[in-house]
Formats: structure tokens, C-alpha cells, sequence
């Protein structure tokens, strides 16, 4: 869904979490790989920031409440709960050092969920999400068995909606500052 919030909010969210220009207060942290956490090779690195995660941990939180409650009622989909929102911002890379192909194909939490992403600005760094679906914990494809679904082009105020259990991933940034906010959200159906 295009500017599922007005142009004012974008603007707003983006000159908060990207430009930074009228709060000193708005803190990233780096993360050395944004896909996966520990992953060794290291090659995706970021900043992450977290919104919520059991209980609001940031003071702009209702900065970003909005998205949630208008993709909802866009999408048609009944919160029971919000599990996780957070953020992410990546740097454009040179190709050398990140070699070639997206990030690591993976899956946020392993339980029934929905996912909101939500991108910040326009940039390079394609989201992919892949037709394999996880049913258990243990359910982890291999590379050839996954294909690609859908391709979406992150566009400020732009909001994807999937089935959180859909293996999907990144392009790494070349040209643009990719910035995203992830939301994992409860449904009365999962």
C-alpha cells in the first residue's frame, strides 16, 4: 500500500529516523549484520533501533503508532497484539565488499505472525519475499527450494503486508540510505 500515512507523517518519520536534523535525541545502534544476528559472516551491517519489543522502548514510539493502526485497517487484519517493531538503516555498500546476490533468506520469529514493512525512503535494496513458507521450527529450506515470490522497491511510504512465516530478505543498499521499520504483529487468526 502507497502513503498509507499522509506526506506530513512521512516527512516527519523519515526527518526524525534519517535525517536527524531536529532531534539529537534519536539513537541507532550498530548492528554488524541486520539480517541475522551472530551471523559470522558480518557483511550486512547497520543500525537497528527498537520501537517496541514486550513493552514501547522508545520515546518515539507514537511516531510510528500510525502505520500500524492504517496498514491494519487498510489491510483488512485484526491486531490482537504487536510482538516487535523495529527499525533498520543501512548504508549504500560497494558491491566488492558485499559481494554479489541479496541478504540472507530468513524468517523474523518462527511463530504465526503478520508482517508490516513499512520504508522509510525511496532507495535501492529491494525487499524479496520467497514462495517457501515455514511450518514448524525446524522448518528450514535450502537454498534451491525457495523462489522468488514478489520483488517490492522500497518507496517512502510504502507499506508491505505478508505472512510473517514467508522466508524473505534484502538487497543491500548501493546508491541509497535504506531505511525500514519492521513491524511483527498478532492477529486474531494467528
Amino acid at each position: 500500500f502507497d502513503n498509507i500515512v499522509s506526506k506530513e507523517e512521512q516527512e516527519e518519520i523519515k526527518k526524525t529516523l534519517v535525517i536527524n536534523s531536529h532531534t539529537k535525541s534519536f539513537n541507532w545502534f550498530f548492528q554488524p549484520d541486520v539480517t541475522i544476528t551472530g551471523n559470522e559472516h558480518q557483511k550486512r551491517p547497520g543500525f537497528v533501533h527498537m520501537f517496541y519489543e514486550d513493552k514501547i522502548n522508545s520515546p518515539f514510539y507514537k511516531l510510528i503508532e500510525p502505520i500500524i493502526t492504517k496498514t491494519a485497517k487498510k489491510a483488512k487484519v485484526k491486531v490482537k497484539s504487536l510482538i516487535q517493531a523495529r527499525s533498520f538503516l543501512q548504508l549504500p555498500l560497494n558491491k566488492d565488499y558485499i559481494g554479489d546476490g541479496p541478504d540472507t533468506p530468513h524468517i523474523d520469529r518462527f511463530d504465526p505472525h503478520i508482517v508490516f514493512l513499512y520504508y522509510v525512503t525511496d532507495s535501492d535494496g529491494h525487499t524479496i519475499i520467497y514462495d517457501y513458507k515455514s511450518k514448524h521450527k525446524d522448518d528450514i529450506p535450502y537454498a534451491e527450494d525457495v523462489k522468488v515470490l514478489k520483488r517490492i522497491t522500497p518507496k517512502q511510504g510504502r507499506v508491505v503486508v505478508f505472512d510473517g512465516l514467508h522466508w524473505h530478505t534484502a538487497e543491500q543498499p548501493t546508491k541509497d540510505v535504506r531505511c525500514i521499520i519492521n513491524f511483527n504483529i498478532s492477529t486474531n487468526g494467528t
